[in-house]
């Protein structure tokens, strides 16, 4: 349990460090839009190329690993959708963003350090693989439905904005770039590790205190059933589904199945709430689902990271 708490702690304390700070004159408003946009335009990317581009082509066996999270996700999103429809009798638009808030997981800022704290480098390599297909999929899909329910789901209309939301994503370009570069044979010098290594370094602990920032300007303030509904969908439910498929119906290698569950036990993200922003629908809920989630990880991934251990899923 120490060792695990070793992994935890460290996280959470410094997710409310910067939480506190972000409550005092230190860190005016907007310091945060300043940290993350850091974090995801520069060393997350720089992350994600530095494990691709110095190594082998991901063999093909490793796309089981993503359609058995990808899978598991996209029920969970159905589901969501029909609580939200049958049970919260949400609107069409509604629906999609409360699915989206919850199965968006928090995967850049406090992924990063639980999985490298669990399973090392590897283990961020192969994170990093699944999220880049967060986006891709996530995004259009909640993009498609919010256009539906405007009424302009017709045409190709619906295929240049639901482009538009991801063509712009550093996460998918730096995937493509590091998968190129690995094709290709480059080489990678030293020069260029150092380079690339210094912003990398910075993505977990920047990551974290720009979410304790960016959270403590969100509060809680309305909706508590939905959001408290999504919270157990997307901390309870979701790990239970993709361990379920990976372990018992695909019996994937023990790093793919800790790796995949602890990535759906991850809180919901800060781009949940950001997309209802952007189409000025549901973001009372989806801030106070990200909220509360985050809080509530504390503990769900510590159970999760016991329970791996006792099925002998440890690094």
């Amino acid at each position: 349990m120490a060792d695990i708490l070793t992994i935890i702690a460290p996280v959470f304390l410094l997710i409310m460090l910067g939480y506190g700070l972000g409550r005092t004159r230190l860190f005016p408003e907007g310091s945060s839009a300043i940290l993350i946009a850091f974090v995801w335009y520069i060393a997350i990317p720089a992350l994600l190329f530095s494990s691709l581009a110095p190594r082998d082509l991901p063999h093909a066996g490793e796309l089981v690993l993503v359609g058995a999270y990808y899978g598991s996700l996209l029920f969970l999103y159905t589901c969501a959708v029909m609580i939200a429809r049958y049970v919260f009798r949400l609107t069409m638009a509604e629906q999609g963003l409360f699915a989206l808030s919850a199965c968006f997981a928090n995967g850049g800022f406090i992924g990063i350090p639980i999985i490298e704290g669990a399973y090392g480098a590897e283990g961020v390599r192969l994170f990093l693989v699944l999220l880049s297909f967060h986006s891709l999929t996530l995004l259009p899909t909640t993009t498609i439905i919010i256009e539906h329910a405007k009424g302009r789901g017709d045409g190709p209309g619906i295929l240049v904005r639901t482009f538009m939301s991801i063509r712009q994503n550093p996460i998918i370009l730096a995937l493509l770039s590091g998968l190129s570069w690995s094709a290709l044979g480059l080489p990678y010098p030293e020069w260029l590790d150092r380079l690339v290594s210094l912003p990398a370094g910075a993505a977990s602990p920047v990551g974290l205190f720009a979410a304790g920032l960016a959270l403590s300007r969100v509060q809680i303030s309305g909706d508590i059933k939905q959001a408290s509904v999504a919270m157990v969908l997307k901390l309870f439910i979701l790990p239970v589904i993709v361990f379920s498929v990976a372990h018992f119906w695909l019996m994937l290698p023990d790093i793919w199945v800790g790796v995949a569950t602890l990535m759906a036990a991850l809180p919901s993200g800060m781009i949940a709430y950001s997309f209802a922003m952007q189409h000025g629908i549901g973001s009372r809920r989806a801030a106070t689902t990200v909220l509360i989630s985050t809080g509530g990880s504390a503990v769900t991934l510590s159970v999760v990271l016991v329970m791996l251990r006792a099925f002998g899923y440890s690094d």
